[in-house]
C-alpha cells in the first residue's frame, strides 16, 4: 500500500470520534438536501400519475337526463375517447338520533363496466348490487355504519329507506368538479346503482355526462371538445346546466402540492447553504490541525501537488462515507413523511423507491461542497514553508495564546467565565461559519412557525364568511317571513337572513360556455360577512347588477378585471354583471364562487321575497361546534315537523373547519420542515463544539495541571456553546423576517393566487431560545466530558 493511501486511512481510523463528527456534518447535510429533493420530485409525481391511472374525466356536464344512446352518439366523436353517464344526487344519511349529514350519491348501471373515475376498494366488496350501497373513505369517518350495516338515507319528504352498506373506497376524483367546492368542502360521497334509485323515490336517469378527450394534457384541447359535445347536446335538444373541465394529471388538490414545492424549493435553497456552512465550518479546522504534519511531508520531499491530493483523498473518503449513511436514512425519512401526507390529501403513494434527481443531487453536493469547502485550507497549508509548517504557528494557540480582550476584562467576570467568552471569539472565521449556519436552521424553524401562525390567522379571518351559527338550506324556496317567524319561536334563535343562492354558468369572451359558478346573495344590509378583499371593492346596497368574485377566477380567468363585465348563464338565460372587486376565500380548489346582492340574484332565479338559503345567529355569542350542532338539530326538527323539506342544517364552524382542513395539513407540513431545520442545526452547533475542545486539548490539559476541577473545565465549555447559541438566536430573529416574507409569498400564490399576510408569533422564538438552550447543553456536553476524563498524560501526547 502506497504511503499516501496509509496516511489517508491512518488519519481516518486514528482519530474515530473526529471522524465520526466530520461525516455525520456531512451527512445531515445530504440527508436535508435529499429529503427535500425526494419531497419536490416523488410528491408531485405519486399525485399525478396516481391520479391519471384512475382514468378521469376531463369533462363533466350536467343536465337534466341524457339518453344511453346519445352518450354512445358523444363517445364516437373524434376529440372524445370515452364517455359514460352517471345519476347524481344529493340525499341526507342518519349520523345519530336527530342528526343527518348532506350525502352526494353516485349511480351508475354498472361500475364493473365503467371506466372513467375508476375508485380503489379499501375494505369490503365493489361494486354494489341493487339495494347496496359503498361509501367514500375520507367521509365515511364521519357516519357511524360499519360493513354489514344498513345506512339510513333520509328523503327529501323525510322519509327514511335502508341500503346495505357493502365497502368502502377511495375515490381520488373527490372535489374535482369545480362547482363543488373542492375536496375539502365536499360531503359525504355514496355509490348505487341505477337499479337502486327507485328505493330512494329517485328517476333511473343519467344526469351528469363524464368525457374523457384524446389529449387529456392540452386544456385548450378540452375545452374545445367540451364545447363540441354542448354545441351537440344543443341540436339534439339535450339541455345541459354547467360544464368542467379538468387535466387528467390535475388532482383536486395539487395545488396544496403545488405549495409544498413551493416551499421545499426556498428551503432547498437555504439548505444547500446551510449544510454548505456546516461541512466548511468542519473541513476547515479539522485540516488546520494537520499544519505540522505537512511541514514532516515536505521536509522528507513531498510536492505541493500530493499534499493537495492526499488531503482531497481524505476528504472524498470522509464524504463516500457520509454520502453511504445519508442515502437510506433520506429514503426512510421523507417517504415515511409521504405516507402520512397521502391519505390527507387524497392521493396514493407508490411508496418507497428510488428518487433518482434526490440521490444525483446528494452526488454532486458530496463531491462538490466537501472539496471546495476543504480546499483553502489545504492549498494554505500546503503553501507553507517548512520551517512555518513544522513551527506549528498556524495551529498551535497554546504557544500564542489569544488573550483577553479589553471589552471582557472590563465585565469583571469569574475567571472561568472569562475564558469561555474569550474562546467565543477565538476562532473569528469558524464562529461566523457557524452563526451563519445557525442562524439560517434557526430563521427556518422560527419562519415555520409564523407560516403556521399566518395561515391559522387567515383560517380565523375566513370564519368572516361563516359568521352565522347555523346555516339552514331547503330543497325548494320558501317566504322569507315564514321561515323567519317559525326559526324566532325557538329562544335559542337572535336573528335570521334569507340568502339568494343559485348555480350558474360562465359564458366566455367567445360566447362559449364556461365553468359553474355558485352564486350567492346576501342580503344588502347582511351583517353575517366580513370579506378579504385582493382587489377593487365590495358590494354597496345601491349596487344592481355588481358582483364579487373569488381568487380562483383570476386563475381561470385571467383577462377578466375590476371593471369588465361578464356574463353569466342563470336559469337558461344570460344575465350581465359588472365586476367591482376580487377576494380571497379557502383557496384555488374551492371553485368559482361570486356575491352579489340579494336583490339582482333574487330577480335572475324568480323567487323574489324568498330563499332557500338561511343564516342563523343564536342569542348567546361564541357557541362552540357541539353547541351550534346541538342548534342546527333543534332547527331542522322544527321545520321537518311542519312539513318542510330541509335540505341541510349545518353549524357554520363546521364549514370553516372543513375549509381550513387542506391548510392544517400544510401547517402540519411546515412543522415537519421545522423539526428537520432544528436537527441540523443542533449537529452542526455540536460539530463546532468538539472541534474546539480538540483543538484545546493541550490547553485544557494545562488548566488540569494547574488545579481546575472536571467540573470547572465541563461548565466553561457548556458556557462557551450556551453563547454561540444565545448568539445565533439573535442573528436568526432578524434572518427569519426575508424567510417568513418568502414563504408567505410562496404559499400565497400557490394557493390563493396573492401573498397571504405574514403573522409574527412568540411561539417559534421562544420555542428556538428554549431549544438553542437545550442543543447547546447536549451539544457541548459530550466534548465536555471527553475534555474533562482526559489524563495529562494523554494531553500532552495529543496530536
Amino acid at each position: 500500500m502506497r504511503p499516501r493511501t496509509r496516511k489517508i486511512l491512518s488519519d481516518f481510523a486514528g482519530n474515530r470520534a473526529r471522524s465520526i463528527m466530520v461525516v455525520a456534518s456531512i451527512a445531515v447535510g445530504l440527508i436535508a438536501v435529499g429529503m427535500i429533493l425526494v419531497l419536490m420530485v416523488a410528491m408531485p409525481d405519486d399525485m399525478k400519475e396516481g391520479y391519471a391511472a384512475v382514468n378521469p374525466a376531463n369533462i363533466q356536464i350536467e343536465g337534466v337526463s341524457f339518453d344511453p344512446d346519445f352518450i354512445d352518439h358523444l363517445g364516437r366523436l373524434p376529440q372524445i375517447r370515452q364517455a359514460e353517464g352517471v345519476a347524481i344526487k344529493t340525499l341526507r344519511i342518519q349520523t345519530g338520533s336527530n342528526q343527518s349529514k348532506p350525502i352526494k350519491i353516485l349511480a351508475a348501471r354498472d361500475f364493473s363496466k365503467r371506466s372513467i373515475n375508476q375508485v380503489k376498494l379499501v375494505e369490503g366488496t365493489w361494486p354494489p348490487k341493487e339495494r347496496e350501497i359503498v361509501l367514500e373513505v375520507n367521509r365515511a369517518d364521519e357516519t357511524p355504519y360499519k360493513i354489514g350495516d344498513e345506512v339510513r338515507i333520509q328523503l327529501s319528504s323525510g322519509d327514511i329507506r335502508e341500503a346495505k352498506l357493502v365497502g368502502i373506497v377511495q375515490d381520488q376524483t373527490l372535489g374535482a368538479d369545480r362547482g363543488g367546492a373542492g375536496f375539502f368542502l365536499a360531503p359525504i360521497q355514496g355509490y348505487v346503482t341505477l337499479d337502486t334509485l327507485p328505493l330512494f323515490r329517485l328517476p333511473e336517469q343519467l344526469t351528469t355526462l363524464q368525457l374523457t378527450t384524446v389529449d387529456g394534457s392540452d386544456l385548450k384541447a378540452i375545452e374545445v371538445a367540451a364545447n363540441t359535445v354542448l354545441e351537440d347536446c344543443r341540436r339534439n335538444g339535450v339541455p345541459t346546466i354547467s360544464k368542467a373541465v379538468r387535466l387528467s394529471t390535475e388532482h383536486p388538490n395539487l395545488l396544496y402540492v403545488n405549495a409544498m414545492t413551493a416551499i421545499l424549493f426556498l428551503l432547498g435553497l437555504l439548505v444547500i447553504f446551510l449544510s454548505a456552512f456546516l461541512i466548511i465550518n468542519t473541513l476547515s479546522a479539522l485540516l488546520n490541525q494537520q499544519i505540522e504534519q505537512i511541514g514532516i511531508f515536505k521536509s522528507y520531499g513531498a510536492t505541493r501537488g500530493q499534499i493537495i491530493f492526499m488531503y482531497l483523498g481524505l476528504v472524498l473518503l470522509f464524504s463516500a462515507f457520509g454520502f453511504l449513511i445519508a442515502i437510506p436514512l433520506t429514503n426512510a425519512v421523507a417517504f415515511r413523511e409521504l405516507d402520512g401526507l397521502a391519505p390527507q390529501l387524497n392521493y396514493i403513494s407508490r411508496g418507497f423507491r428510488w428518487v433518482p434527481q434526490a440521490v444525483l443531487g446528494q452526488a454532486l453536493i458530496a463531491l462538490i461542497v466537501p472539496q471546495a469547502a476543504a480546499l483553502i485550507p489545504i492549498l494554505h497549508g500546503s503553501n507553507l514553508t517548512v520551517q512555518q509548517a513544522l513551527s506549528g504557528s498556524e495551529s498551535d494557540e497554546v504557544k500564542n495564546p489569544v488573550r483577553r480582550p479589553a471589552w471582557v476584562k472590563r465585565l469583571h467576570l469569574s475567571r472561568p467565565i472569562s475564558i469561555s467568552l474569550r474562546n467565543v471569539f477565538r476562532k473569528r472565521l469558524r464562529l461566523i461559519l457557524t452563526l451563519i449556519t445557525l442562524a439560517l436552521g434557526g430563521a427556518m424553524f422560527v419562519a415555520t412557525f409564523n407560516m403556521r401562525a399566518s395561515i391559522e390567522n387567515y383560517i380565523e379571518r375566513l370564519g368572516h364568511y361563516f359568521m352565522a351559527d347555523v346555516n339552514l338550506s331547503f330543497s325548494q324556496p320558501y317566504d322569507l317571513t315564514e321561515i323567519e317567524q317559525i326559526a324566532r319561536e325557538s329562544p335559542d334563535v337572535a336573528s335570521i337572513e334569507g340568502w339568494a343562492a343559485s348555480i350558474g354558468q360562465m359564458v366566455t369572451a367567445d360566447d362559449q360556455p364556461g365553468e359553474t359558478i355558485l352564486m350567492q346573495g346576501p342580503p344588502e344590509d347582511s351583517a353575517l360577512l366580513e370579506p378579504i378583499l385582493v382587489r377593487g371593492r365590495w358590494l354597496n346596497p345601491q349596487d344592481a347588477n355588481a358582483i364579487v368574485l373569488n381568487e380562483v377566477f383570476m386563475d381561470l380567468y385571467p383577462d377578466v378585471q375590476v371593471g369588465d363585465t361578464i356574463k353569466i348563464k342563470i336559469g337558461g338565460q344570460e344575465i350581465r354583471w359588472q365586476v367591482v372587486g376580487f377576494f380571497q376565500f379557502a383557496g384555488k380548489n374551492t371553485g368559482l364562487v361570486a356575491f352579489t346582492n340579494y336583490s339582482p340574484l333574487a330577480k335572475a332565479t324568480h323567487t323574489w321575497n324568498q330563499s332557500t338559503d338561511f343564516r342563523i345567529v343564536a342569542r348567546r355569542s361564541g357557541l362552540t361546534l357541539d353547541e351550534q350542532n346541538d342548534l342546527a338539530a333543534k332547527l331542522e326538527t322544527a321545520f321537518t315537523d311542519r312539513g318542510y323539506q330541509v335540505s341541510e342544517a349545518r353549524a357554520g364552524k363546521s364549514i370553516l373547519k372543513n375549509s381550513a382542513t387542506g391548510l392544517n395539513a400544510l401547517t402540519g407540513f411546515l412543522l415537519f420542515l421545522a423539526i428537520l431545520m432544528a436537527v441540523v442545526g443542533t449537529i452542526g452547533l455540536s460539530g463546532t463544539m468538539s472541534l474546539n475542545v480538540m483543538e484545546r486539548t493541550r490547553e485544557i490539559g494545562v488548566m488540569r495541571a494547574i488545579g481546575a476541577s472536571d467540573f470547572e473545565i465541563q461548565r466553561m465549555v457548556i458556557v462557551e456553546g450556551m453563547l454561540v447559541g444565545l448568539l445565533s438566536w439573535v442573528a436568526s430573529l432578524a434572518a427569519a423576517i426575508p424567510v417568513s416574507n418568502g414563504l408567505a409569498s410562496a404559499i400565497g400564490e400557490a394557493i390563493f393566487g396573492s401573498p397571504i399576510p405574514v403573522t409574527y408569533t412568540l411561539t417559534g422564538i421562544s420555542l428556538w431560545l428554549g431549544l438553542m438552550v437545550i442543543f447547546t447543553i447536549l451539544a457541548s456536553l459530550m466534548p465536555a466530558r471527553t475534555a474533562s476524563r482526559l489524563t495529562i498524560r494523554q494531553i500532552l501526547a495529543y496530536e
